[in-house]
């Protein structure tokens, strides 16, 4: 004969599954950082202009050992819940000056061990800087921060010691509807840096320079609002469809920055399309 379960037993095991799955959803991961003693660490060695300063560095570390519930939601509370996923770990490293010079150094574990096995996945830096030009005098601007990864990618470079110079140009906007004028920095170098997998401690050097003498200039053009005149320190001009662009991956500028000191004839680099590739 067949026994049928009472609903008194059948809410009880409702209960208790309902229980475990919260006991596993509970669970914290253990940040306690311990690295071997064949762990590889990084010495980040962050070099800035003269009236730059760094801001935190921002370090995330994955877990493939401990696993934490996170929420997630697709198409709405539908399909939104809690799922146990890798444990993830952030936090912030304050960059240490220098005696002499201006470069400042911080000292992190690419291994970091503990009962959780972290491991280094990615690192932010960057810096804010403060203008020198007339139009915005003592104004400060943050640069965009740059994303380093680190994974045991095909392609990841292995070096232990890396040096990447990061080269900007203030960009200063004058909007007739808008009363203040609007500076930023903007990018020249390569858009997404390497990935990186060092095979042994080591140090990375990231050198910033912002060419100062050498700002980008845009006015908004009565006639059209999404215009913008733009004026390079050559005396050159060009048409901006956009002011989110002006700047950008602009090939004229990097032409005008390339150009050696001293050189007797100098470069033009008037006929350079601004949106030209490499």
């Amino acid at each position: 004969m067949k026994r049928v379960l009472g609903s008194p037993l059948i809410a009880a095991c409702f209960l208790m599954a309902g229980c475990a799955s919260t006991l596993d959803t509970s669970q914290k991961a253990d940040r306690t950082q311990s690295p071997a003693a064949d762990a590889r660490w990084l010495t980040l060695a962050v070099t800035l202009p003269e009236g730059a300063r760094p801001l935190p560095v921002k370090l995330h570390y994955d877990s493939a050992r401990c696993k934490e519930s996170r929420s997630y939601g697709v198409g709405g509370q539908s399909q939104s819940g809690v799922a146990m996923m890798r444990a993830s770990h952030y936090e912030d490293l304050e960059l240490v000056k220098e005696p002499t010079g201006n470069q400042y150094k911080g000292h992190l574990a690419i291994d970091g061990g503990g009962p959780c096995q972290w491991m280094l996945t990615s690192l932010e830096a960057a810096f804010a800087y403060t203008s020198r030009h007339p139009l915005v005098k003592g104004r400060e601007v943050q640069a965009n921060r740059i994303s380093f990864e680190f994974a045991k990618a095909k392609d990841a470079v292995r070096a232990p010691s890396v040096r990447m110079v990061f080269p900007y140009v203030p960009v200063i906007i004058t909007d007739d509807d808008v009363p203040e004028k609007e500076l930023r920095l903007a990018p020249l170098g390569f858009i997404l840096p390497p990935t990186f997998d060092p095979s042994a401690s080591g140090t990375m050097y990231l050198v910033f320079k912002v060419h100062d003498d050498k700002p980008i200039t845009a006015q908004s053009v009565p006639q059209d609002r999404y215009r913008y005149l733009v004026s390079y320190p050559d005396g050159s001009t060009s048409i901006s469809h956009s002011k989110n662009y002006v700047g950008v991956q602009d090939a004229r500028i990097r032409c005008l920055i390339m150009t050696v000191k001293g050189d007797e004839k100098k470069k033009d680099c008037s006929n350079v399309r601004p949106d030209a590739t490499d």
